[in-house]
């Protein structure tokens, strides 16, 4: 798809910083020297990290000084805090969501896989990413559907967002984003999760299971996206194959709430 070269760069960095990250002594300079791939991104992130989110006394004149202020895991979720804005600096107006909600659903359902990865033993990092890129194929859509005036907008209650897209695409979100994140050379779990996520049952990973639960978890705490609530069960097999219960589900909605707040607030 011709549509995906005017993605956001941002995203696609995503893919090779997660793996650097993992190295146990990965050096600054490797992390910098990646991130200064994107020249906008970096100019971004030594402004949220002198924002008033991260309270330094000092403020971080250079990338190097923003990385060491805030540690490599705050970094991580930085750029994806950035990946998300760039992703939603327009409406998807054939989906019926503007920038913010867009922003803050794919906030808050990283930050909640985040935290239940975390809980069970998973990479926060990639349960991370899954969250924060599971809309993807949506801005890729809906980038396409400008292109085509005879393609109508959603409309709830006229179907599900699953027939609306076949109908006019062909394909859906979720298959638009598998091959997205494969032209990015993201890992298959990632991929797997967001292919599937609508429809986990019989689905054997738990990752797939615990983004169906983390968007579900969004949906209730305000953040939903128009056509998504019906694949949102809260299933005995959710609970089951990934080891969380109600409980877990609650308390990681909770802690990626007050993240959300102070990510929102570095971003200004």
């Amino acid at each position: 798809m011709q549509i995906v070269a005017t993605l956001p760069a941002s995203p696609q960095l995503l893919a090779d910083l997660g793996p650097r990250l993992q190295v146990v002594d990965v050096e600054l300079v490797e992390v910098t020297a990646l991130l200064r791939r994107d020249p906008a991104l970096t100019a971004r992130l030594i402004g949220m990290a002198n924002s008033a989110a991260y309270a330094r006394s000092e403020p971080a004149g250079s990338l190097e000084e923003a990385v060491a202020c805030v540690g490599y895991r705050e970094v991580y979720r930085l750029v994806g805090a950035v990946a998300a804005t760039q992703m939603a600096d327009e409406r998807l107006g054939y989906y019926g969501v503007d920038g913010q909600r867009l922003r803050e659903n794919a906030l808050f359902v990283a930050l909640v896989m985040e935290e239940l990865a975390e809980a069970t033993g998973a990479n926060s990092r990639v349960a991370y990413t899954m969250g924060l890129l599971r809309s993807i194929g949506k801005v890729a859509l809906d980038r396409l559907a400008r292109k085509n005036p005879a393609i109508q907008p959603f409309e709830a209650g006229a179907g599900t967002l699953t027939d609306w897209e076949l109908a006019s695409w062909g394909c859906t979100n979720v298959e638009v984003a598998e091959k997205i994140l494969r032209g990015w050379r993201f890992p298959d779990e990632t991929i797997l999760a967001i292919r599937h996520h609508y429809e986990p049952a019989g689905q054997a990973d738990a990752s797939i299971h615990l983004l169906n639960m983390a968007a579900g978890a969004a949906d209730l705490r305000g953040f939903a996206l128009p056509g998504e609530e019906s694949y949102w069960q809260f299933t005995p097999e959710n609970f089951e194959r990934t080891g969380v219960d109600q409980g877990t589900l609650v308390w990681a909605g909770e802690r990626a709430f007050r993240t959300l707040e102070k990510i929102c607030s570095a971003l200004g």
